[in-house]
């Protein structure tokens, strides 16, 4: 254990015996205020301490202060005045430094990053930055019993690690959610939501990274079907260019549909072959408009 780690379990213990005192005497809690006082202050300190630490681990994954400093929308020299302990952030601060990195607000400033936290981290800017387009056009079956078999076209736009999923007709909005990412070692999960139309969840296989950008690929989405009555799960195919339904119908036919034989699943699971197959289909396409 390093010195700051073994620093903040000395001071968590003293700040949880201290609590207990304090909450064991009724009247040492609300009469002694000196002794609440001092026990604030002992929070402060390890809340400050594991900020400050926590801040050091974030300009490492940004490479440099300036990098950081710009990220936050904050000063260099402010920045300084945090990492140093001389000054602590705003409310609306910490608030912005956990929307960016995706993790809550408790963790930020009274849980020490771990190893395996900025990997997660780093993960997830080298997907925003350097996999996703900001635009997809994504492709998946309609599950109204009377349209049965035509297909839904929606856009997927990516900004950093916020996503707005718009489903389409006749080139109007017809659904629209809004939500965040979030990346494991081998998965993506799209965590969306509408006030309007419910929640829908879509889950992929973390692309190669040695593809640069993610041209497109099939992912898993459960998206509540007949008026948000019935839960419903489908493949969706995501391109990075906008597909004619009608005359590539029967490839996305093929890649759409489940192969299911005879056979009752209780689920049903996505395989590395069908996400490079729509892959390999994408970029076969967008290879022959450029030619």
């Amino acid at each position: 254990m390093n010195k700051d780690l073994y620093e903040f379990k000395e001071i968590n213990e003293k700040i949880r015996k201290k609590l207990n005192y304090i909450k064991a005497d009724s009247d040492i809690m609300y009469n002694n205020i000196n002794e609440v006082k001092a026990l604030k202050n002992d929070i402060y300190e390890k809340t400050s301490k594991v900020f400050t630490y926590n801040l050091r681990k974030l300009i490492q994954l940004e490479s440099t202060q300036k990098k950081l400093a710009g990220k936050i929308g904050i000063s260099e020299d402010l920045l300084s005045k945090y990492k140093s302990g001389d000054a602590f952030p705003s409310i609306e601060t910490l608030l912005y430094i956990s929307e960016v990195y995706n993790i809550t607000i408790e963790k930020l400033i009274s849980i020490p990053l771990t190893a395996e936290d900025i990997e997660n981290l780093e993960n997830n800017n080298e997907i925003g930055s350097y996999i996703f387009e900001e635009k997809y056009y994504v492709y998946f079956f309609v599950t109204n019993i009377a349209k049965e078999g035509s297909l839904h076209e929606g856009i997927i736009e990516i900004k950093n690690e916020n996503v707005n999923f718009k489903i389409c007709s006749d080139d109007k909005v017809i659904k629209y959610f809004t939500g965040k990412y979030i990346v494991s070692d081998k998965m993506i999960f799209f965590n969306l939501s509408s006030s309007n139309d419910g929640v829908t969840y879509i889950n992929m296989i973390k692309p190669n990274l040695n593809k640069n950008k993610y041209t497109g690929g099939v992912a898993m989405m459960m998206l509540p079907s007949d008026a948000n009555s019935k839960p419903c799960v489908q493949k969706i195919l995501f391109s990075k260019i906008k597909l004619n339904r009608e005359l590539y119908y029967n490839n996305l036919k093929e890649i759409l549909n489940f192969k299911i034989d005879g056979v009752n699943l209780g689920h049903v699971k996505l395989s590395q072959w069908e996400d490079e197959a729509a892959y390999n289909f994408i970029l076969k396409l967008k290879s022959s408009r450029r030619a």
